[in-house]
């Protein structure tokens, strides 16, 4: 017996397979679109304020809580200063 293929059954098939993968990568666009967004709203807020605060306000030049962090990478040691204690000494 000769087998028979149904060309408007195949290509049915074909048609719904086409669109199940098109909306899977749709749904894929549109998850890696709202992980964007949500990591884009806290970096925009952050911006915002960096532009839109005065000069005296965003001068980094004092110290902030009187600390002074050094990293030695030869040891991986990572010590913390009070500028008291530094200013003490010499």
């Amino acid at each position: 017996m000769e087998e028979q293929v149904d060309l408007g059954h195949f290509l049915k098939k074909t048609f719904i397979a086409v669109v199940a993968v098109t909306l899977v990568f749709i749904g894929v666009l549109a998850m890696f679109t709202i992980i964007g967004v949500i990591i884009a709203i806290p970096l925009l807020k952050k911006a915002g304020r960096m532009l839109l605060t005065k000069k005296e306000d965003s001068d980094h030049t004092h110290s902030h809580g009187g600390k002074i962090k050094i990293k030695c990478p030869a040891c991986n040691a990572k010590m913390k200063f009070k500028d008291s204690e530094i200013l003490d000494e010499k």
